[in-house]
């Protein structure tokens, strides 16, 4: 039976991918398994930069200063945490699921309360201003460390939501100006640091270096098997065996895992998933008596990683519905396209609809225009202006200064203005009283 994993990787390329063990066919040797891809999201616009995953709650951040969280019950989009202003460089659930603990190049450090999604902590200037790079959350959920720009190693009180101590790493050469692989051992007794060439364990007890191994390449990325057993994932591909009950001065048993450097690694259910920068993804058998590592599945993804996380599949039962409901996802797509095709009576409806519209909207539009005698009545007043210009200049006929006349009269009775009236009634009197005269005198 394949193991009970999925691996949820976050890429350079924005998307959000899982991978999940099936059986090889009956052709094939029964040894080997297949990783199929099972999940696929692209909600960031920018790189994602880490990647969260504890019990069925999946969080990836990205440099578009966002958070996604999804609910892998149900497999899709549950909230968007938009609390940064910068880009979220690590991402931690505490093992009780309570908080999600994020930290952003803004220098904010957020506990996020799991289920309502709200706030409940926001450390401005949690590395004195600097960007907060690393984030690790204690087995009990009582304590946390992170690593900042400041080169501090802040304890966290989570109880009290505040820094316990602080821990100063510019004096330590070891670890160089970044220091890098924070995490803590499974029961919580060890965590990790590592530097250019070199992996510490600390004590949480005495606070000192316990174990400091030297390596042939930089740490990348660190998986806890148990309290004494971790890998360190190398830069030259490689995989450090470090084990805390071998003499101090013993090195690490190197295993050549990948041709690129390991870029992420995790430990869930006895198997062991890492990924390259290449984008070749192996799913391990771990023997810790023989400290051996047997490759049981590999693939390549085609993109960049920048995370990994293992979601455990035993917290669902035997309902497994992984491909299935993103299938089902799919074909009601691909059926509800068909149907709008396949079916021209909808469209059909909605043009008829349109139709009837347009005609209800016809009349409605003659009734506005119809009843407009303003424009009407605008040029029976300006026709009468014409009229006395010409009555004042020319001197025609009788039967011409009648019509003007008779226009003038029809204007005033339209238009209603009583003052303009009179004067424009005793213009037109005056040169017919004068004609009248002049017939009566030539007759």
């Amino acid at each position: 039976m394949p193991p009970d994993i999925e691996i949820i990787v976050g890429t350079y390329e924005e998307y959000l991918l899982g991978y999940q063990l099936s059986e090889s066919p009956e052709d094939a040797t029964p040894a080997k398994l297949q990783l199929k891809q099972t999940f696929a999201d692209r909600s960031h616009a920018g790189s994602i930069k880490a990647v969260a995953v504890q019990g069925p709650w999946v969080a990836s951040g990205g440099s578009d200063d966002r958070i996604f969280v999804y609910d892998m019950r149900t497999r899709k989009q549950s909230q968007i945490l938009l609390s940064h202003a910068g880009t979220v460089n690590t991402l931690q659930f505490s093992p009780d699921l309570t908080h999600l603990l994020s930290g952003s190049a803004d220098g904010h450090m957020i506990a996020t309360r799991v289920g309502s999604w709200t706030t409940e902590g926001d450390w401005r200037k949690a590395h004195a201003g600097q960007a907060v790079t690393h984030i690790s959350c204690h087995p009990s959920s009582k304590l946390a460390l992170s690593l900042g720009g400041d080169q501090v190693l802040n304890t966290w009180n989570l109880v009290k939501g505040r820094v316990a101590y602080k821990t100063n790493l510019k004096s330590k050469t070891t670890l160089g100006s970044q220091p890098d692989c924070l995490s803590w051992s499974t029961q919580g007794d060890h965590f990790t640091l590592s530097g250019p060439l070199c992996l510490e364990v600390w004590d949480i007890k005495n606070a000192h270096v316990v174990r400091r191994s030297k390596t042939p390449a930089k740490p990348i990325c660190v998986a806890w098997l148990n309290g004494n057993e971790l890998l360190a994932g190398l830069e030259n591909g490689s995989i450090a065996w470090i084990s805390l009950k071998d003499e101090e001065d013993a090195p690490p048993t190197i295993i050549p895992a990948h041709e690129a450097r390991v870029k992420a690694m995790a430990y869930l259910n006895e198997s062991l998933a890492t990924v390259s920068s290449a984008g070749e993804i192996k799913v391990w058998r771990i023997d810790l008596e023989k400290r051996e590592l047997e490759e049981i599945a590999s693939t390549n993804m085609d993109c960049r990683p920048t995370g990994l996380g293992l979601l455990d599949l035993t917290q669902f039962g035997n309902a497994r519905p992984v491909e299935q409901r993103i299938k089902v996802e799919k074909k009601p797509k691909a059926k509800t396209e068909s149907g709008q095709t396949a079916k021209p009576a909808a469209p059909r409806g909605f043009v008829t609809i349109e139709y009837e519209q347009d005609e209800k909207q016809e009349p409605e539009e003659e009734a506005v225009t119809t009843p407009k005698p303003k424009p009407k009545k605008k040029a029976a007043k300006k026709a009468p202006q014409e009229p006395e210009e010409s009555s004042e200049e020319s001197n025609s006929s009788d039967e011409e200064s009648e019509d003007f006349s008779d226009s003038d009269s029809d204007a005033s009775s339209d238009g209603g203005h009583r003052k303009r009236k009179p004067t424009k009634r005793k213009q037109p009197p005056t040169p017919s009283s004068k004609r009248k005269v002049k017939q009566q005198k030539k007759k």
